[in-house]
């Protein structure tokens, strides 16, 4: 298995930047995934790919931290 490519790495990274840290991690993470789908332009382009895959990255971390802190919200996290 190989690591994360570095372009999604720097899409991860761009779309933290400027993103206060407050809150809970997985509320942060939730907040950056649905300002990345937000961003989908709809042109089937690389650059909405990376976007969708920061995005479904995100969730994943917030979903995990959910479950790491409060399994019983999972449900909620749409």
């Amino acid at each position: 298995m190989t690591g994360v490519p570095v372009v999604l790495q720097d899409r991860l990274s761009e779309a933290l930047e400027g993103h206060a840290p407050d809150g809970e991690p997985a509320e942060v993470f939730h907040k950056v995934a649905r300002r990345l789908i937000g961003e989908l332009r709809g042109d089937e382009s690389r650059a909405d790919a990376l976007t969708l895959l920061a995005a479904d990255a995100f969730m994943t971390y917030a979903c995990e931290a959910t479950g790491e802190s409060h399994p019983e919200r999972l449900g909620r996290l749409t």
